[in-house]
């Protein structure tokens, strides 16, 4: 169902003036966001797959809008952004004229926050806030041109991914919500950590040509260039080592949560929907890894390309902020 999820998700932006034109839609159709967030979603009904497909899609968008923030120097506006978005999600949605992508936004926030309890609701705004502060950690580091240490590197990164709050949405769902108890428990904090760290690295495997291009220093090989003096080809060896490792630590979680379902107590069905949202992110990361290969053109390192990467998500973005 992902080319069609792509279709209405394009329906979807284009009424919320993201997508301008014809010409910006066949454009967003490269890119394909809804194809990528097909992967969280292997057994979900189809309205359930479009409301992950069209945050995932609001999430990418904020990261071209940072990226476009960088490269203009208007840091400050993108700010002013980032504040009114947490406004969103704080307030569960906005009032007034807005921008095209807060606009969005807050559709999303009022569809989705009431799915779940006030406890879900208070993690999945917290992990919403945490995205919204990565940005603006990433982009410290952007500005002082410098790169985050190796010890640094992997929270940053999980933050300002959003893997955290997609994962909440894996409960929405598969229609379940796990207990706090089990949620900052060991063994799901460590799936969610190294679904963030296998998702991000393979992506700056996929995206190095153009951050390399782009002198962005938000990526594991620059990390490690700038770190620990490895050249190109040693630290591509080296992250891919990493990843392998994270893979086992993923399998090695998921196998021990058994033991803290046990110790909780919880019953059958609560038991199924944590395997199933765990069935997710593995999905999600094999997915990912495929996607950037395959299915968009986002990381394509072609100059034919880039124009192609390049939407106007409204007309001054950032002006009515």
């Amino acid at each position: 169902m992902s080319d069609r999820a792509q279709e209405r998700v394009q329906t979807w932006a284009m009424r919320f003036g993201l997508l301008a034109d014809d010409d910006a839609a066949r454009r967003f159709d490269k890119l394909g966001y809804a194809r990528f967030s097909a992967y969280w979603c292997p057994t979900a009904s189809f309205a359930d797959m479009l409301l992950v497909a069209e945050w995932i899609t609001v999430f990418f968008i904020f990261d071209d809008l940072q990226n476009l923030a960088i490269t203009t120097g208007r840091l400050d506006e993108y700010d002013r952004l980032r504040h009114a978005a947490l406004r969103v999600v704080h307030d569960r949605g906005a009032t007034g004229p807005v921008p095209p992508v807060i606009a969005a936004l807050s559709n999303l926030c009022t569809r989705t926050f009431p799915r779940n309890s006030e406890v879900w609701q208070r993690r999945f705004a917290l992990n919403l806030e945490l995205w919204l502060i990565g940005h603006a950690r990433e982009n410290a580091f952007r500005q002082a041109l410098r790169s985050p240490s190796p010890e640094e590197y992997p929270r940053l990164r999980r933050d300002a991914c959003t893997v955290l709050p997609t994962v909440d949405l894996a409960e929405i769902i598969e229609h379940i919500e796990l207990p706090d108890a089990l949620y900052y428990g060991p063994a799901y904090q460590e799936i969610i950590a190294t679904t963030a760290d296998i998702m991000c690295w393979t992506n700056d495997l996929h995206s190095l040509a153009i951050e390399t291009d782009a002198e962005d220093t938000i990526n594991m090989v620059t990390t490690l260039h700038d770190h620990r003096g490895m050249d190109l080809s040693r630290s591509v060896v080296e992250i891919r080592r990493l990843i392998d490792a994270r893979v086992t630590d993923c399998q090695r979680a998921a196998q021990s949560i058994t033991a803290e379902m046990d110790a909780l107590h919880l019953p059958p069905r609560i038991r199924n929907g944590v395997r199933r949202c765990i069935r997710d992110c593995q999905s999600a990361i094999a997915g990912m890894e495929l996607w950037d290969r395959t299915d968009t053109v986002r990381f394509t390192p072609d100059d034919e390309l880039r124009e192609t990467r390049n939407i106007d998500y409204g007309n001054g973005f950032l002006d009515r902020v």
